[in-house]
């Protein structure tokens, strides 16, 4: 959450983004879809056919994430986690809560 942290936090109360922590964060973010990435091959949610926590866990990691410029750099080789926010955001529920 560092990169969201840096650059939509510390942004919105003035403060300036440090693109050093922003840099180190991208690697372990990227390690860390990578790593959650095979739970969503075949099924609509996170762990299977039905929301669970899980989704809910990373529901807000991904509201965040999605509105940094880093995301598509974070995103771009776990195909699944892209198709997983694409639908979970769309949810009503998502919407209304994340709005």
């Amino acid at each position: 959450m560092s990169i969201a942290i840096e650059r939509l936090i510390v942004a919105s109360h003035g403060g300036q983004t440090n693109e050093d922590k922003v840099k180190a964060a991208v690697a372990p973010v990227k390690t860390a879809l990578k790593a959650i990435e095979p739970l969503t091959v075949g099924y609509s949610y996170e762990l299977g056919h039905e929301l669970s926590i899980a989704d809910f866990y990373l529901i807000p990691v991904f509201t965040y994430l999605s509105q940094t410029p880093e995301y598509e750099a974070t995103i771009a080789k776990t195909s699944s986690l892209r198709t997983w926010w694409n639908e979970v955001s769309q949810l009503p529920s998502v919407k209304k809560v994340c709005a």
